[in-house]
């Protein structure tokens, strides 16, 4: 369960990401800098797996988590590997991950997903694993938003790209700004769950991750959710840029 929306300016590329998850799930760590095969990136942790749901390269590259609810029920893996342990694998390794490279990680392992990849040089593109298929497709190069719940998924996802449609109206451009405040509605007409910001009896949104990439570098901001009200953590910057 998580939101996603990006802008691709002239001058950076901006990604916004709300991380949704269940009340009992042990809170995350704030991010901090991972050694890579490759290079170094920055991510928050989650606090049960160890793994993460969205990296960004000191190269520019930006990998984010969704949750996938497929049409067709797959098969529950015999021994699920944690989701976040992928992302983390596929930024440690450089480069921009390709279908083939996420194939490698031997998904046969993991529950469905998809992930979002995207750097200032290359067009995004979100991957979805559905249980048994790997597909990949293009999205919008300028400004975008992807969304997943695991309560009633297809009509709080209608509904989600909706309110985004409705913002796009408003901000045909956005600035930072602007995708933040996107990101931190709370209300909803017809009810909490169905927001941006979401709160169920089971869960919430928890965090809310901001990574700007631009020729000077890579940042990112993390705010874990208290509530209405958070708490801001540092702001992790480093060199970089793609």
């Amino acid at each position: 369960m998580c939101s996603v929306s990006w802008v691709r300016r002239r001058e950076a590329l901006i990604v916004v990401m709300n991380r949704d998850e269940r009340h009992d799930r042990a809170p995350a760590r704030p991010p901090r800098r991972w050694r890579g095969a490759e290079g170094w990136f920055t991510a928050p942790v989650d606090g049960g797996a160890g793994g993460t749901w969205i990296a960004a390269t000191d190269a520019g590259v930006v990998l984010a988590l969704l949750n996938h609810q497929p049409a067709r029920q797959a098969a529950t893996p015999a021994a699920p590997i944690s989701r976040g342990l992928l992302v983390s694998r596929l930024a440690s390794e450089g480069g921009v991950p390709d279908a083939a490279r996420v194939r490698a990680a031997g998904l046969g392992a993991f529950a469905p997903f998809r992930l979002f990849v995207v750097s200032r040089s290359r067009p995004p593109r979100v991957f979805t694993w559905d249980g048994v298929t790997l597909t990949g497709r293009r999205l919008d190069p300028r400004v975008g938003f992807l969304t997943s719940s695991s309560w009633n998924p297809r009509a709080v996802i209608a509904v989600r790209h909706a309110r985004f449609r409705a913002f796009r109206r408003v901000h045909p451009r956005p600035a930072r700004a602007d995708l933040v405040a996107f990101h931190g509605e709370a209300g909803d007409p017809r009810g909490t769950p169905w927001a941006i910001r979401m709160s169920r009896d089971d869960a919430r949104t928890v965090s809310r991750t901001v990574v700007e990439v631009t020729a000077a570098g890579v940042s990112m901001r993390y705010r874990a959710c208290a509530g209405r009200r958070g708490r801001l953590a540092p702001t992790i910057s480093r060199p970089g840029g793609a």
